[in-house]
């Protein structure tokens, strides 16, 4: 059952990012705003089609959970998929946007997870109990074990401007904690960076389930953690507050986030 989907989630990221590629390439693609600073293109909806296709080949009975067609209740667990995770980038040809497709059979328990930058060709896989890969090749944590030597990866509520004053608090916590910031525009992206030893930590608050649920399956089967960023706050499919790191310094950034 799980090898099976990772297989079709495999190809339905190739698919969708084929056609990304070319839609970059040749369309001249209108940018639209959803909500406050939250946009989308074209591009998005016919990528999302193309992989609800891909994976209704093989399982018409599936639940979809999809950024832009929402939701559609199924049998036999659900797709979590977002077409592209980071629009803003791929409208502006900045290479860091991907294509996230997991797959669960309990909510916020993903195990499948599959990230694809299609720009530079990076394919990152996991599936529950059989670790996590990039382009074949196995990929771990890092293993920085003192957050002050930590890379962290962190972005500011932009949709959410109401909670900016809180998230500057964390930040600057977070600046005196670690050793660096980075922030790539996609989360997909930034949890894969995690799983592969690129990045050490990862925060944001307001995150979509459907920006982080394959990088979630990614982090964990490479040995890492992602939780949510206050217990009192539990994940749902509208709002994810997100710690995600390599494991070992995942309670010292909690810590900095819930002070």
């Amino acid at each position: 059952m799980i090898a099976d989907r990772l297989s079709v989630a495999c190809e339905a990221a190739r698919r969708g990012g084929e056609y990304l590629l070319e839609a970059g390439r040749t369309a001249a693609f209108s940018v639209h705003e959803k909500a406050a600073n939250d946009f989308v293109t074209e591009s998005d909806s016919a990528c999302e089609a193309i992989i609800i296709g891909a994976i209704k080949e093989h399982f018409p009975g599936d639940g979809i959970f999809a950024e832009e067609s929402g939701s559609k209740a199924g049998a036999n667990g659900r797709w979590i998929i977002d077409p592209i995770d980071g629009t803003v980038n791929f409208a502006r040809s900045i290479p860091n946007y991907t294509i996230s497709i997991a797959w669960e059979l309990e909510p916020y328990h993903p195990l499948v997870g599959v990230v694809y930058n299609p720009r530079q060709d990076e394919l990152f896989w996991a599936s529950s109990g059989n670790g996590a890969y990039l382009n074949g090749e196995p990929i771990t944590v890092s293993s920085v074990s003192d957050p002050a030597y930590a890379l962290l990866a962190t972005v500011p509520p932009h949709r959410h401007r109401e909670l900016y004053e809180e998230y500057a608090l964390r930040l600057r916590r977070l600046v005196h904690g670690t050793s660096d910031l980075r922030s790539y525009g996609s989360c997909a992206l930034e949890m894969a960076y995690i799983a592969a030893g690129r990045l050490d930590a990862y925060y944001e608050m307001c995150l979509g389930y459907y920006d982080m649920a394959a990088g979630l399956a990614l982090v964990r089967e490479a040995g890492g953690m992602g939780s949510p960023a206050c217990e009192a706050v539990p994940f749902t499919d509208g709002r994810c507050d997100l710690v995600a790191s390599n494991g070992l310094i995942h309670h010292e950034i909690l810590h900095m986030v819930q002070q």
